[in-house]
This record gives C-alpha cells, sequence and structure tokens, in this order.
C-alpha cells in the first residue's frame, strides 16, 4: 500500500513511519518540520497543500499533524489543516484515518470515568473542542467526495522521547534529575490523584497503521481501559529508580476532568486489536531515555 503520513516527524509520526515501513508499505511523511525522508508542508496553508499533494495518489491516509496551544492557533492547524489536507488529496484515496482524542468527550457522563464511542462529545477543553471540529470537517469532506474515513480517539499517549511539557515524560525527568544528584528534591508536581488512561505511544502506532491497512470507518477509543492516577506514576518512578523522595503538590492547577478512561470493546471487536505494552515497561523505557538524556 501507498501510505500517506502528516505529522510524520513527532512523536507518533516517527513510529507509525517506521511501522508502516516495516509492514512493507511505501510511506511518504508530510511534516511542517524538514527532517530525513520527510516532504516540508504545512497544511494550514491550503495553496501549497494542494501543490505538494498534486498528481499523488494514496492508498491510505494517516492524519496526525496538530498542535496544543492558543484557540486560534489550534482552529488555524488542526481544524482547517485537516480541511485544506482532505480537500487536496486524490478522490480515490483509499481511506482515512485521523487522530482524534478523548478530550472529545469532556466529563464522563459514567461515573466511573468510562467513555464509549456513542457517549455524548461536550469537550471543555479548547483542545477538546478543535478536536471534535476537526472530526465533524473531516467527516463532511469525506461523506462529499466518498472517501472512507476512521477517527482514532486516543488516550492519554505516553513513552520514551515524549516531550517534558507532558505529566509522565516530566515527573520521570524530574525524578532522574534527582537521582543523578543535579536537582535537590522534593519532587515538585501538579496534582496527582486524576486518574487517565496511559497508553503507550507504540501500541497506538499499531493501532492506527492496523486502522489504514483495513480501512476501517468510525470512532474508535484507543486506549488500554485501565485508569492510572498521576501516584501510581510516581510510586512507579522511584520503583523504578530505587529511590524515595518527598513529593510537593501544587495547587495551582484543577483538572477539569477527574477521572476518565477509555471503553475498548468496539476496537478489540471489530480490529482483533489491543494494547500489548505493560504500563511498568513503559515508564521503564521513560526513565532509560532520561537517564541517557540527562544534560
Amino acid at each position: 500500500m501507498k501510505i500517506l503520513v502528516t505529522g510524520a516527524a513527532g512523536f507518533l509520526g516517527r513510529r507509525i513511519t517506521h511501522l508502516a515501513s516495516e509492514k512493507g508499505n511505501e510511506v511518504l511523511g508530510l511534516d511542517i518540520a524538514p527532517a530525513s525522508r520527510i516532504i516540508k508542508c504545512n497544511l494550514s496553508d491550503r495553496k501549497e497543500t494542494a501543490e505538494v499533494l498534486k498528481g499523488r495518489h494514496f492508498d491510505a491516509v494517516i492524519h496526525l499533524a496538530g498542535i496544543r496551544g492558543n484557540y486560534k492557533d489550534m482552529i488555524c492547524v488542526n481544524v482547517q489543516g485537516t480541511a485544506n489536507l482532505i480537500s487536496s488529496l486524490d478522490k480515490a484515496t483509499g481511506c482515512i484515518v485521523i487522530a482524534s482524542s478523548c478530550a472529545v468527550y469532556g466529563v464522563p457522563q459514567d461515573e466511573s470515568g468510562c467513555v464509549c464511542e456513542g457517549d455524548p462529545t461536550i469537550p471543555v477543553t479548547d483542545y477538546g473542542r478543535t478536536m471534535l471540529e476537526k472530526e465533524r470537517v473531516a467527516k463532511e469532506i469525506c461523506s462529499l467526495r466518498k472517501i472512507p474515513l476512521a477517527s482514532a480517539r486516543i488516550f492519554n499517549l505516553f513513552g520514551a522521547e515524549q516531550s517534558p511539557a507532558m505529566m509522565t515524560s516530566a515527573v520521570a525527568q524530574k525524578l532522574v534529575s534527582i537521582s543523578s544528584g543535579k536537582t535537590p528534591p522534593p519532587l515538585q508536581t501538579g496534582p496527582l490523584h486524576t486518574l487517565r488512561d496511559l497508553i503507550d505511544v507504540n501500541d497506538v502506532a499499531e493501532a492506527m497503521v492496523l486502522m489504514a491497512m483495513l480501512k476501517t470507518t468510525g470512532e474508535f477509543n484507543v486506549g488500554t481501559g485501565i485508569p492510572k492516577s498521576g501516584t501510581e506514576v510516581v510510586n512507579m518512578l522511584q520503583d523504578i529508580l530505587e529511590m524515595e523522595v518527598p513529593v510537593e503538590i501544587s495547587s495551582e492547577f484543577n483538572p477539569m476532568v477527574e477521572c476518565i478512561y477509555a471503553d475498548t470493546m468496539k476496537i478489540q471487536t471489530e480490529l482483533n486489536w489491543k494494547p500489548s505494552i505493560p504500563f511498568r515497561s513503559t515508564l521503564m523505557a521513560i526513565v532509560n531515555y532520561w537517564q541517557k538524556n540527562k544534560n
């Protein structure tokens, strides 16, 4: 298959590009950041996107390109960029798989925090709103152009090489720094009581490549179905590093969603997929990464 991957230089994009190629597919990567074997393309620029994709045919497109930030920029990249991409594709495109987010659900209706694909989508953050609008725009254009579309509603992605702007990576980096004597304790962190569905980036890559190769349609939760608290993350990281330091929790940030995790029945039943990488193994990989990159 010929597969186009947008956001190919990113945290998830690198894994998907490698995995899709490893499975024997011909992969073309697009990204706003120049990189080896990746074509530079700003999807928020309609004319540039059309020029880059002109005359190219793909059996599948995996659309990952997107940002977090201020609302105006997210609308430009996450929503308009998606519209520009799909509108510029060959009408005979085999299928499109877009990266969406569990943020589209907002506060779960179920008291347990579990969400399934049929639940109401009432996002409470600007990021969640742009992801829901991204899904809507993609559906509308794909319906008009008769291109099969699937949305991967990804839960809390984590793994080695992730930006320390994300909680798990940030805590691991700080603990490695404390354990090496570079930073004095305590560990300073945000609230640890919230529960999130943490899924290894490589498991997500497997799911999205499978969705593309099967030309899947519809919305799918991509998660583990097991909520983990920040406290569990900190305790296991300290256990891996064989250390115990006091933790100082900041109360400046109050999350709007206390607990959210995926009902994964649909993806397991329809695609025969489930995550395979143990939680502890991912945390060990993150620790190893920061130990090798202490500076």
